[in-house]
């Protein structure tokens, strides 16, 4: 029972309940005025009516789903040069060209060894070697490109990773200079 006040209105209720029925009450009434404007349709078209509109608002309300997102990139590719496309290096008259890809263990000094090399010739590249020690650091896959004089003396020492060059040494008189390209 709700109790009326002097002025004659009724004290409106607070809860939950009566909020919700007061906040849908404008949406309820426009469903019955509807109803009852479809009750003077044919009732094959009131049913399509009762399709088409439901699923107009499901097609309206479609979110699509986000883009996946794209994976990052991980991993490398190694692409092998083929002989055609190998860099050119002037090799002297009479001199010859090494390549060489380092396997595990292997050191300048014990190549300069396997080739004959004279001791002398790495002494020079070590001492025209930079601070940050490129000769000192050689890592099992990188190539190795030697050319040798008609006499046998190291003429140019290249050292690339996968392609790219990391580091190049030139002769000039009886010293070695890095060089930035052949």
């Amino acid at each position: 029972m709700t109790r009326t006040t002097g002025t004659g209105k009724r004290r409106q209720h607070n809860s939950l309940g009566a909020r919700f029925n007061r906040f849908t009450l404008p949406a309820r009434k426009g469903l019955g005025r509807f109803l009852d404007a479809l009750g003077h349709f044919p009732r094959l078209h009131r049913l399509g009516l009762m399709i088409v509109v439901p699923a107009w608002l499901v097609v309206l309300g479609w979110q699509p789903a986000p883009p996946a997102p794209e994976a990052p990139v991980t991993g490398s590719l190694s692409v092998p040069l083929s002989d055609a496309d190998k860099r050119v290096i002037d090799v002297p008259p009479g001199g010859k060209r090494i390549d060489h890809t380092l396997t595990p263990g292997e050191t300048l000094s014990s190549l300069f060894r396997s080739w004959q090399l004279p001791g002398q010739e790495l002494i020079a590249l070590i001492r025209a070697e930079p601070s940050y020690k490129p000769l000192s650091r050689l890592q099992a896959g990188q190539q190795l490109t030697l050319v040798l004089n008609a006499d046998g003396r190291l003429h140019y020492l290249e050292i690339r990773d996968k392609g790219l060059v990391l580091n190049a040494f030139r002769r000039l008189g009886q010293e070695f200079s890095m060089v930035s390209a052949p």
